[in-house]
């Protein structure tokens, strides 16, 4: 009998392989045949699922975000944790903290760039940064029903500015790494809710 090729995990793979090498050197060292090398198949295999350097690209980008919808889902479910320190750790989630958060935030500069002048481009960010508002709104309201944030607050006004400053803190942080040292002093990371400063654990 014919071997059963599962594409869905063939191709998760090779996006893994593509988010690693982005991890380790950049960018620039992305190729077909690099990403070959690194999962173990041939650049054949790889043509035929990414037939182009742009097409490896949005695979990585797609599974950093299927990899941050994971993160997401876990943190959601995890009742160890209070709304604040859920929504804390969403914000630290998506910092470059690691190799592989570095290589995610390293894709989205590529792809942020790209979208001023590529649709294709600017529909997957769209995409991406809709669902992770929504991530975030449901938290805040969780954190609103617990008493944590103010009752009045707009919890889609306050989801879009935190995506805006932990997307904002991890672009600036690829740039210098300093920029993290402040926002996650003494372990902690500071984030201000309608008017009001949370002080949060970071892992």
């Amino acid at each position: 009998m014919p071997k059963i090729v599962d594409h869905d995990q063939r191709r998760a793979e090779l996006a893994d392989a593509a988010l690693d090498i982005i991890a380790k050197d950049g960018i620039k060292a992305l190729t077909l045949r690099a990403v070959a090398e690194a999962a173990g198949w041939s650049t054949g295999v790889v043509n035929h699922y990414f037939s182009s350097h742009h097409d490896l690209l949005v695979g990585a980008l797609r599974g950093a975000a299927e990899t941050q919808g994971r993160m997401f889902k876990q943190l959601r479910h995890d009742a160890s944790l209070t709304p604040l320190e859920r929504l804390g750790q969403l914000i630290e989630s998506v910092l470059p903290l690691d190799d592989r958060r570095i290589a995610m935030t390293r894709i989205f500069l590529v792809f942020y760039a790209e979208a001023a002048a590529n649709p294709a481009a600017r529909e997957e960010i769209v995409d991406y940064l809709a669902n992770w508002r929504r991530v975030v709104r449901r938290v805040v309201a969780e954190c609103q029903e617990a008493g944590q944030v103010p009752a009045d607050a707009d919890t889609t006004k306050l989801a879009a500015e935190l995506v805006a400053l932990s997307d904002g803190l991890a672009m600036h942080a690829m740039l210098d790494e300093q920029v993290l040292d402040g926002v996650t002093a003494d372990g902690h990371i500071t984030l201000q809710l309608a008017g009001e400063s949370w002080r949060l654990a970071a892992r």
